[in-house]
């Protein structure tokens, strides 16, 4: 009963999160970098409560076997919580500066204290570094427990001074969202450092999980029902937030539209037009890189953004698109073709905000319809 009252917290977080994850895996885009890396995280902290769950449960066994069993859940315990933080510092950081890339260098310095604490867990099976399982089972504290904590939790205390420090570039709903998740677990892990015995450090990042599901659901992945790409309103809040950045990097813009959906509609009904958007957005949603995204603006109006920053490219990714369609048109059994309209550019600063940018490339397109109109 002892143990059991121990490890409720863990099985508590672990129920919470297997509910939040078989939800999310249905309503979040899974091509989102944001999401699959929540996704993940779920993952792995919902393991991690459970092997610490199981460390209690076999804790105090003087089986041989539970005893190596033991040794190697910790292992793992130990190995993999500063990998989660420091993975979680490289997201908040990508976050924060719209999606700015990590160099290889910085990088290789990130993950320097991840690869040192690794070693050490390893090691503390054979020299009680971390942690030492004596002969009748029990687990204690090594001399070097603090050195753990302390690579574990940097990452997040780091990631606390660089939502501070960049705070003017995110709204106060995603500041107060990335402030306590950062909070809780390190608060969690202080009261587990202090009062030993009790289980915080997990349970409370498994709860600070839910919260985040909160707002990934609320806030940022508003999807449009019958194509699942962005809505117009998580486009306009992600490209607030994205043009609010000290320096905004340029990046390519495609709008099109459905070529004769109404005719489609007219004639075969609104079931076939619905069939004609969802195929088209599905096929460019598989061309599309993970870093890039589609959004309807409206009806059968919508528009890729991509990090490309040359027309050649943008042109290369209408080609690919058109030639999808062409394959479909060539290979459907359905009584019309599917096409569309394309309008493009390199969004910079010398565009005065996004709607100026959306007239400017809408107003290309139209340019396209009517040249391509014309006999």
């Amino acid at each position: 009963m002892d143990t059991f009252l121990r490890i409720d917290i863990n099985l508590i977080a672990m129920f919470m999160l297997f509910m939040v994850f078989m939800t999310a895996i249905r309503r979040l885009d899974q091509k989102d970098l944001l999401n699959k890396a929540y996704m993940i995280t779920i993952v792995i902290v919902f393991v991690q409560n459970g092997i610490e769950a199981l460390t209690c449960i076999i804790n105090g066994q003087t089986e041989l076997p539970l005893i190596i069993t033991s040794n190697l859940l910790h292992v793992i315990l130990y190995t993999i919580a500063p990998i989660l933080t420091a993975s979680w510092f490289l997201l908040v950081r990508q976050f924060v500066t719209a999606r700015k890339k990590v160099s290889q260098r910085s990088l290789i310095i990130i993950f320097i204290p991840v690869i040192i604490n690794a070693i050490l867990s390893a090691l503390s099976p054979f020299f009680n570094l971390y942690f030492h399982i004596d002969a009748q089972g029990v687990y204690t504290r090594g001399p070097f427990f603090e050195v753990s904590i302390a690579i574990t939790y940097s990452y997040f205390i780091v990631s606390m001074i660089h939502i501070f420090m960049n705070k003017n570039k995110l709204m106060i709903n995603e500041l107060l969202l990335l402030m306590i998740f950062n909070f809780i677990p390190v608060v969690g892990a202080i009261l587990q450092s202090l009062f030993y015995g009790i289980l915080l450090a997990w349970s409370s990042a498994g709860f600070a999980l839910v919260i985040v599901y909160i707002y990934l659901q609320e806030r940022l992945v508003h999807l449009d029902i019958m194509t699942g790409s962005w809505t117009r309103r998580s486009f306009d809040y992600y490209m607030e937030k994205r043009l609010k950045q000290k320096h905004v990097e340029p990046f390519g813009g495609i709008f099109f539209d459905i070529d004769h959906l109404k005719k489609i509609n007219d004639q075969y009904g609104h079931a076939e037009g619905d069939y004609a958007i969802t195929e088209i957005v599905s096929r460019i949603k598989g061309l599309i890189k993970s870093n890039e995204i589609i959004a309807r603006l409206g009806g059968d109006e919508f528009i890729i953004i991509t990090e490309e920053k040359d027309y050649k490219r943008l042109e290369l990714l209408i080609k690919d698109i058109e030639l999808s369609l062409s394959v479909f048109n060539e290979n459907s059994d359905k009584p019309y073709e599917l096409s569309c309209s394309y309008g493009y550019g390199i969004y910079s600063e010398d565009f005065k905000s996004i709607d100026q940018f959306l007239r400017y490339i809408d107003h290309r397109m139209y340019q396209s319809k009517r040249q391509t109109n014309t006999p």
